[in-house]
């Protein structure tokens, strides 16, 4: 089969199992001896470059991006492979946030159907996922850019997560929050212990503020693989943020050190996920030029992520899906714009809904409940439901419309208020690809 578009090579690869779809197979899917398989019968191509791998919560995307972007200006070519995207697969495996061309896309992937054909690729151990298949195109594809090192995230957990059989230079574990209570655990310390699977031997892990609970389990994990652990929060201080919408500046006192950075990045969790990149950095390179850390920094290429689209009214979007991320991007976005504005909320079943909700409505002068588009399960109606009681809430299930029905409530009570965005990535992109297409009309 020719595979004309990168677009028809990810239709081929999510015709296989996708577990983000429906989480029903997962216990018995999740599995390295595969994805062992398949690399072994590919070459190897994870061997060929160096790699940072990011597990945890919140802000794991985000930490991915700027590490990779920093990588980039320090004259490294970078590979990023992250998840979930917004509009098309290609955000997944990048250049440090550039596309590659479509036919790199598409000429690995046929080389991915001609070794699954042929019965090289998994011999005997069955068809593999959609997600094991995206991490092996992006294995593939950089290695046969040349790329010098790779920033690989965790699609949910870590110990059985597709990524975890490189061997990087550092570990990352982001905030860790109850999320995918059906597969990873029902609670903190099981979810911390499949996070802390992607910590290795004698490889130096980088932690950012965790709950004690869960710092506990991964402080074990290090010392079970030796190896060298550092608590962000023991390392780094932020002072005197500031914040508008075009973007964040602070003072980041890294242990001796101090340096003011400046980032077109918008939201105080940003410069926590700042700090961590360039903690992990120093760790791998302590020597690197930070004039060019810097320079970096005031350019990092991050969708979906307190995302602010034009001014009358301004448009935040934002991928939050959890309670903890949703208070962070209340505290920045009344920072900006003040109290008030508009939500449009939407949420996937197998999230806190009431939760986030419960943090959201007080926060908005109208609420619009709407139903994320993509594949996996929703009920906008129990959302709908939920939200109601308030007396302010709307129910427009179409994200178009809702955004159109937003964007005029905020016009009705100008000072310029905005309209937010959030409750999951799939309503988020749904929303970033309207504006994009009404934008080209």
């Amino acid at each position: 089969m020719g595979m004309h578009s990168s677009s028809g090579a990810f239709k081929y690869i999510e015709s296989f199992t996708n577990l983000e779809r429906s989480f029903t197979s997962a216990q018995t899917e999740y599995k390295l001896e595969r994805m062992a398989y398949m690399l072994e019968a590919s070459g190897h191509p994870e061997r060929s470059f160096k790699s940072v791998h990011i597990a945890g919560s919140k802000g794991k995307g985000s930490t991915a991006a700027i590490t990779a972007r920093i990588l980039e200006e320090l004259g490294f070519k970078t590979g990023l492979f992250t998840s979930p995207h917004l509009v098309t697969y290609k955000e997944r495996i990048t250049l440090a946030g550039t596309f590659f061309s479509d036919d790199v896309y598409v000429r690995n992937t046929e080389y991915i159907k001609e070794m699954l054909d042929s019965g090289k690729l998994t011999g005997k151990l069955g068809q593999p996922t959609t997600f094991e298949l995206l991490t092996l195109l992006a294995f593939l594809i950089f290695k046969e850019q040349g790329c010098r090192w790779a920033v690989l995230e965790t699609g949910m957990g870590g110990r059985l997560d597709s990524t975890n059989l490189v061997m990087p230079e550092v570990s990352i574990i982001t905030p860790i929050e109850l999320e995918h209570c059906d597969v990873l655990g029902d609670t903190i310390e099981k979810i911390a212990f499949e996070k802390a699977g992607i910590i290795k031997p004698g490889v130096p892990a980088v932690v950012q503020h965790q709950r004690q609970e869960a710092l506990a389990v991964i402080r074990q994990k290090a010392d079970e693989m030796k190896s060298p652990l550092l608590y962000a929060d023991d390392h780094i201080k932020i002072e005197d943020r500031r914040m508008g919408p075009d973007g964040s500046s602070f003072t980041l006192v890294c242990d001796d050190e101090k340096y003011r950075i400046v980032t077109n990045l918008t939201g105080d969790f940003q410069c926590d996920n700042i700090a961590c990149a360039l903690l992990v950095l120093k760790q791998v390179m302590p020597d690197m030029d930070m004039t060019k850390v810097l320079d970096a920094l005031k350019d990092v290429r991050l969708e979906g992520r307190m995302e602010i689209i034009g001014t009358e009214p301004p448009v935040v979007i934002d991928g939050s899906h959890t309670a903890y991320s949703i208070r962070r991007l209340l505290d920045s976005c009344k920072e900006i714009f003040g109290e008030g504005g508009v939500l449009v909320f939407g949420s996937v079943k197998g999230k806190n809904y009431q939760a986030m909700l419960d943090l959201l409505i007080p926060s908005f002068d109208e609420v619009i409940i709407s139903e994320p588009q993509g594949f996996k399960e929703t009920d906008v109606d129990a959302v709908y439901a939920y939200a109601k009681d308030s007396g302010k809430a709307a129910l427009e299930k179409s994200p178009e419309k809702a955004l159109e029905l937003a964007v005029s409530k905020a016009a009705e009570l100008g000072s310029k208020k905005p309209v937010v965005v959030t409750g999951s990535f799939y309503l988020a992109g749904a929303v970033k690809k309207y504006i994009a297409e009404r934008n080209r009309k």
